[in-house]
């Protein structure tokens, strides 16, 4: 998924947002921004810009990443670029 949204929108622009920690968890809140100039889950370049937040739940054992959840406002993220109804 990461890989495919650099090639879909190579400005992409990563923003934290807030961290909170509990024992072995963090959790991360971002925002990203680009413009659709390259294919992404089967939609065309579309040329809009879009902003999507989402949260990244890990998980720390020994001060390394052992499982990761990321979680997406994907409908939001299709509506912005036409793919979805308002």
């Amino acid at each position: 998924m990461m890989r495919g949204s650099r090639v879909a929108f190579p400005d992409i622009r990563w923003s934290v947002e807030e961290q909170l920690t509990d024992g072995g968890r963090v959790l991360t809140r971002f925002v990203w921004t680009g413009t659709h100039s390259g294919p992404f889950l089967g939609i065309d370049p579309t040329g809009r810009r879009v902003t999507v937040w989402g949260l990244v739940v890990d998980r720390l054992e020994a001060g390394r990443i052992k499982e990761s959840r990321f979680l997406m406002d994907t409908l939001g993220l299709m509506t912005q670029l036409g793919a979805s109804p308002d």
